[in-house]
């Protein structure tokens, strides 16, 4: 198909100039048609939809030019909402569940990852099989060991995954949180979903001196590409190398929910004020990392109005608990907080935590992974 290389070739080129792809895989990317990989049926979003199921089906042949152009887009692409059972009427989604991954992350991700040829990689969450493809593509499709929860999507990506050429690629149908001992000892384990507690197994199937490579977040801020090495004692240690935003492994899922789901007009809210401006608990990486850690099951979401007013948004589903601190021109912004927990109380409690430490960055945290354990530890320099 032409007009796919022509497509595969101008996004290569596109994540080279931007220097997000490193000259060690851009054979792979150049080499391993995306389009293959994503599946007939994807979602878009529709942003101006009113209710809650806001993903629109696309298949291929009610319009193959946007699919394809969707295919080598650098953007993620919704392959499956609903755990496959879409909730909405027509086939429209609320929330996502699989996807292919954006492909300037997935560049990110695997330089990270610092293979050598002869090693071999365990990958949780295969997904369309994609970023397998790419792995065996530099490795060698036997030294690769994929692992993907959904028994229709790890059918789907063996079937891809042999279309390409890399039938050799093992896709294992199970939990990647519980790796795949089998194949044990690998050289790393790279994980597509995100983690915000990392599964000691992965630990325990890497050799020592090899590393696991992780999205990580918290429930407030998930952002952090977080990089392990294997010690000898069967401990990992290491720290967030770069941002990163997944899908949650579903044992560790949050759900998606609506603001109208929480936050109802007859809840009694307290007012207060406040002059610090949400940017800078939310927006500022550093201080959101911080937050996340000190202040547990508390999500954010900014919503702008335009460039000068927006809203906050503090949740915890589990007690629907609930703050926002609405942003205006001028300070003081509103605050309004209902429910058991005070959540703004709490995370500007966890801000002045963060300035009175010296405003830590978020390479100074340290992570240990242990068989009984993860420890999160502020390093002072």
């Amino acid at each position: 198909m032409a007009e796919a290389q022509t497509l595969r070739v101008r996004m290569v080129e596109g994540l080279t100039q931007r220097g997000e792809l490193d000259e060690p895989w851009r054979a792979a990317f150049t080499e391993v048609a995306r389009h293959v990989f994503v599946p007939e049926l994807v979602w878009d979003q529709d942003r101006g939809c009113a209710g809650d199921c806001d993903l629109v089906p696309l298949r291929r042949a009610e319009d193959p030019q946007r699919w394809l152009e969707l295919a080598y887009a650098n953007a993620f692409i919704a392959t499956q909402v609903d755990d496959g059972h879409p909730s909405g009427a027509e086939g429209r989604g609320f929330e996502v569940t699989s996807s292919a991954s954006m492909p300037a992350v997935m560049a990110q991700m695997l330089t990270a990852l610092q293979v050598e040829p002869g090693m071999r990689v365990l990958e949780i969450g295969t997904g369309t099989g994609y970023n397998a493809a790419l792995l065996a593509h530099r490795l060698g499709a036997a030294n690769v060991v994929s692992v993907e929860i959904d028994p229709t999507v790890a059918e789907h990506a063996r079937a891809a995954l042999a279309a390409a050429g890399y039938g050799a690629l093992r896709v294992v149908t199970g939990d990647g949180a519980q790796g795949y001992l089998p194949g044990a000892p690998y050289d790393r384990v790279i994980c597509t979903a995100a983690a915000a507690e990392v599964p000691y197994a992965w630990v325990a199937q890497t050799r020592p001196g090899g590393r696991v490579l992780t999205p990580w977040g918290t429930a407030y801020y998930p952002g952090g590409l977080v990089e392990l090495t294997v010690g000898p004692d069967g401990t990992a240690t290491g720290g967030i190398v770069g941002p990163a935003s997944f899908m949650w492994l579903r044992a560790q899922r949050i759900p998606r929910y609506t603001i109208s789901r929480i936050i109802r007009p007859a809840d009694t809210a307290i007012v207060s004020s406040t002059d610090v401006h949400p940017w800078r608990v939310a927006g500022e990486v550093n201080a959101a990392t911080a937050i996340g850690l000190r202040v547990h099951d508390c999500e954010s979401f900014y919503h702008a109005e335009d460039s000068a007013t927006g809203t906050l948004y503090l949740v915890d589903q589990r007690n629907r608990s609930w703050a926002t601190l609405h942003l205006t021109p001028q300070p003081p912004y509103e605050i309004r907080q209902s429910g058991h927990r005070k959540l703004w109380d709490e995370v500007k409690a966890a801000y002045q935590w963060w300035i009175d430490a010296g405003e830590p960055a978020v390479d100074t945290w340290r992570f240990t992974i242990t068989p009984s354990s993860q420890r999160i530890e502020y390093c002072r320099a």
